[in-house]
């Protein structure tokens, strides 16, 4: 940490050294190219002639040349099988010159040459979200992994955890309240974000409305705080779908396994506002059920989100959306008694048949989900915009009952089953960044200064009854349903509360170009947390009330020995969780400190061959500090706050288009999470749901050219390794590889498709012990408009 503080610190001194005082200054040349019909011009060269100096354009047509020396130039915009634009440019000293130009090509004409040779199509790294400013993947000193809608679409995604198998090091898991998550560098997520804002505790999301997620790793406290969907192995973040400015849309319907329906609309129109066509709709609808593999359960969820953008002029945009979303669906849980009463050490081993569930269908879960976004984005200048975030986001449970299984012997389990109903959580934020981009100097600066509100509340209402104990060895089992369960939850009684916390947070960062090739990243935001604590409606008080302060720095280096094609990063991030105090048996009370994820992070990023191929490799490692333990003190057991904990690993990431038509994604991730300093039961231990080593891989195929023009193929796997059920590292959540396969026809009108997942019908588990889907197949079509 103090090396790197220094080697930050001494950079500039080192290039200001190397400056010659007779050399000219430099300008910069930055603009956007599009298509005659007025969309982004991706991956076309932009070069200034006579020179050696080019550039390929971004998914959203934008380019920029730096150092340029001061004077007039030919700047020229070449596409195969096309005329060249050329334009005149004068550059200034110390001056950006911004350029907007068009191409006398269609956006259908440009991705018809875009495909022909041999486009990557699953290699889309842009985003403002990951830096809160828009930062090429090569300038960004972090690692972060991008699954877009063309890679959804093809393996007919119908989860978010088949979404997430795309991801080098991601292990997907599920929350019984129904947020699909995932494991990253060893730590669990289950929330997530949703277009960079805190959501609802509750996020029953279905991907219809998906964009694309962005994957960012490591400890992202500078960015996003430490709030709820925050891991200091990093975080996700659901894009939605958003309006375009032509009409257009697609009606999908997907048929499968286990009863499986699924029917989607997807229709965008642009409008007309005072004489112009300045504001687009877009909504979004679907529905999905399906029974189980299982004797018993099922789930169903329907989904319904428009979005509108309005473009008053050239300078201000408003973007609101919502989401309504309810899903119905039955789950469980599986827990262990004390190991030395049964003599299974592995899931695998445990006799209960992998189809029976063991439970009824009337215990089911209703939940649901109300979002309302908005964003207003205002340029300020040339370098200078405004963009303002705000997310209501409220999930709550009509009725919840989760059963839990808990093994006790070779032949029984306890069952019990929590009662929550009706509980609401909610999530509302508001933030403002500024945005800039402008010259210190001769030296590119691009910053952020934001501040952010973030307001939370929960209101619970639940109990947690048992119910029986069953031979799950016999033939007939005693059955329980909802009725039985509310009668004892009435009988045991409900308990009762409420929280709210507001916090404030203000954050600024630099990305600094010391030379074109060069940048340092110095980052730092300071989060005021308060609660009033625990509302107990019974005593009509409030208990627990604290306040906590956070500071998380974030540095980073950027060096590029190959300019736009290779990058050398390196980074120190933190990340934070808030901690309320801690009762003590002698009546005394430790205020805590927050909980720091602290991450050491260096590697390589590659985009090569005109981002044919693209990838990353990177080693990390995270150190866990202020952690609780528990000591026992003259016998008594007392909370300490000198935990450690760490997490090591390398990740791997290659994303290729080689030949025309043929697309690769593939990663691998190994990992090591271990307590280092816990009680004494944890000490040396792993994290539980943590494998060591997981690997996936994509490839597909498709005719580009002929009378099957857009016939295609794609196939892939999984390896999850094994990992610890529990925390003392004595049962076995077994490895598991999953093979799928998909057949596909494309064309402008319609997608045929067809899909077979688990092909080696493997019986594996997810971290709650829920048995998952063997071999199953789907079918869809989709009419496209």
């Amino acid at each position: 940490m103090r090396f790197l503080v220094w080697l930050l610190a001494a950079l500039p001194l080192f290039s200001f050294g190397n400056i010659n005082s007779n050399e000219p200054d430099f300008g910069i040349i930055k603009g956007q190219v599009t298509t005659s019909d007025n969309k982004p011009a991706t991956f076309v060269t932009v070069s200034l002639k006579g020179t050696k100096r080019s550039v390929v354009t971004e998914d959203d047509g934008s380019f920029i040349i730096q150092k340029v020396k001061p004077g007039t130039y030919q700047l020229e915009v070449t596409l195969v099988g096309y005329d060249p634009l050329v334009q005149e440019v004068t550059v200034g000293n110390n001056q950006t010159t911004a350029l907007n130009l068009q191409l006398n090509v269609s956006s259908v004409q440009l991705t018809e040459v875009i495909v022909v040779h041999a486009k990557n199509r699953f290699a889309t790294k842009r985003t403002e979200t990951v830096a809160r400013m828009p930062l090429r993947n090569l300038e960004n000193p972090q690692v972060y992994n991008v699954v877009a809608q063309s890679l959804i679409t093809e393996q007919i995604a119908t989860e978010r955890t088949d979404i997430f198998r795309n991801v080098p090091g991601a292990v997907p898991n599920f929350a019984a309240g129904g947020s699909q998550g995932l494991t990253m560098r060893g730590f669990q997520n289950t929330q997530g974000t949703r277009n960079g804002l805190a959501t609802s505790a509750i996020a029953p999301m279905n991907p219809a409305i998906l964009d694309r997620i962005e994957f960012i790793k490591g400890p992202v406290g500078t960015v996003f705080g430490g709030g709820r969907g925050i891991t200091f192995g990093g975080t996700y973040n659901y894009v939605t779908k958003k309006p375009y400015d032509h009409f257009g849309g697609e009606i999908s319907y997907t048929t499968g396994s286990y009863a499986f329906n699924r029917i989607q609309a997807d229709v965008n129109t642009p409008l007309t506002i005072k004489g112009k066509q300045n504001a687009y709709f877009r909504i979004v609808g679907a529905y999905q059920s399906e029974g189980t593999f299982q004797d018993q359960g099922f789930a169903k969820n329907y989904t319904i989100a428009p979005s509108f953008r309005y473009e008053v002029n050239d300078k201000l945009t408003f973007n609101i959306e919502a989401e309504i979303t309810r899903g119905n669906y039955t789950t469980t849980s599986f827990a262990l008694d004390t190991l030395e009463k049964f003599s299974a050490r592995s899931m695998k081993d445990i006799p209960i048949g992998y189809k029976q569930s063991l439970i009824n269908n009337s215990l089911d879960i209703n939940n649901g989900i109300n979002n309302v976004q908005a964003q207003i984005e205002y340029k300020i200048s040339n370098k200078w915009k405004s963009q303002t975030n705000f997310l209501y986001s409220e999930g709550f449970y009509k009725d919840f009952l989760w059963t839990t299984l808990t093994l006790l012997s070779d032949s029984t389990v306890a069952r019990s089953t929590r009662n929550q109903t009706p509980e609401t959580f909610g999530n509302i934020q508001a933030q403002q960044n500024f945005i800039g981009d402008f010259l210190i100097g001769k030296f590119r600066n691009r910053v952020v200064v934001g501040f952010d509100y973030n307001y939370n509340y929960n209101d619970l209402y639940r109990v947690t009854v048992p119910v029986d104990t069953v031979n799950f060895r016999k033939a007939t089992i005693a059955n329980y349903s909802a009725d039985k369960v509310n009668v004892l939850s009435q009988q045991r009684g409900f308990g009762a509360s409420k929280t709210k916390s507001s916090t404030y947070s203000v954050y600024l960062s630099d990305l600094f170009n010391i030379t074109p090739e060069l940048m340092a990243m110095v980052s730092l935001r300071m989060d005021r947390f308060n609660t009033e604590g625990t509302f107990n409606p019974a005593t009509g008080k409030y208990t627990g009330a604290y306040n906590q302060t956070s500071w998380s720095p974030k540095f980073g280096l950027v060096y590029q020995p190959v300019k736009d094609r290779v990058s050398i990063f390196g980074n120190y991030m933190t990340g934070f969780l808030n901690q309320a105090p801690a009762a003590q048996p002698d009546g005394s009370t430790l205020i805590l400190k927050p909980q720091y994820g602290n991450q050491l992070e260096g590697g390589v990023k590659l985009e090569l061959f005109r981002n044919k191929l693209t990838g990353s490799i990177s080693v990390y490692d995270i150190s866990v500090t202020n952690s609780t333990r528990n000591e026992t003190i003259g016998g008594k057991i007392f909370t300490v706050q000198d935990g450690t904990q760490q997490s090591r690993g390398v990740e791997v990431e290659l994303i290729a288009a080689p030949v025309s038509g043929l697309n690769i994604i593939a990663g691998y991730a190994f990992n090591e999470n271990k307590y280092k300093k816990a009680s004494a039961a944890l000490t040396g231990k792993y994290v539980t749901a943590s494998p060591k080593n997981t690997a996936n891989l994509w490839v597909s195929y498709t005719l580009l050219k002929g009378n099957l023009k857009g016939f295609g193929i794609g196939a892939g796997a999984n390896y999850v390794d094994d990992s610890w059920y529990e925390s003392r590292n004595l049962f076995v959540l077994p490895s598991y590889t999953l093979v799928n396969a998909t057949v596909f026809y494309d064309q402008p009108a319609y997608r045929i498709s067809v899909k077979a997942n688990n092909l080696l019908n493997e019986e594996y588990w997810n971290s709650n012990g829920i048995a998952q889907k063997p071999s199953n197949f789907l079918v869809s079509l989709g009419l496209k408009f």
